[in-house]
């Protein structure tokens, strides 16, 4: 018998009868790949690379979006986290999608070079990063989130605007 929740990756099926993602945390996987899929101006794997995946191997990708991507990605990592943790997880990969688009949006060639050159000069440190390598290293992150996953600000809904902005306060009240 095949079993299949609406919005859950399939891979993510054996991990599901394992008993290793309870609920709670397919409704939150569930809402994280929607908003992703939503967000992302790009898919993970595109249609032309598929279907060349499809010819060399028999088989088209079980991970084609973004969504499935980040999805697969927080389940299989952080499955025997606890629920706080992995709910912790949730929302940090939910801030810095939306925290990519707006901050890199509309912004030149200069400002993404300069970010991207602050990083390496991090992983060329042989000392331990200090917080401000740790934050260029984060922040091109987000660069690489923002090109790679073609982010724009166009996208974000205004609930998930309101939960960042709510989010960001928190954080700083901590």
């Amino acid at each position: 018998m095949e079993i299949e929740i609406q919005g859950l990756n399939p891979v993510l099926m054996d991990m599901v009868l394992r008993g290793q993602i309870s609920a709670p945390r397919i409704a939150a996987l569930v809402r994280l790949r929607s908003m992703v899929d939503g967000m992302a101006g790009s898919s993970y794997v595109t249609d032309t690379d598929a279907k060349a995946l499809e010819a060399r191997y028999g088989a088209m990708p079980e991970i084609r979006t973004w969504g499935d991507y980040f999805q697969t990605e927080i389940a299989s990592a952080h499955f025997d986290k606890t629920d706080e943790e992995f709910d912790q997880v949730i929302s940090t990969v939910r801030f810095d999608i939306i925290a990519a688009a707006l901050i890199f949006e509309g912004k030149p060639a200069e400002f993404m070079n300069a970010v991207q050159g602050e990083a390496l000069a991090a992983h060329g440190s042989a000392q331990p990063w200090n917080e401000a390598q740790e934050e260029a290293v984060h922040l091109d992150i987000l660069r690489t989130y923002f090109l790679n996953m073609s982010l724009s600000t166009a996208a974000i809904s205004a609930s998930d605007r309101t939960w960042f902005e709510d989010f960001a306060r928190s954080a700083e009240a901590v």
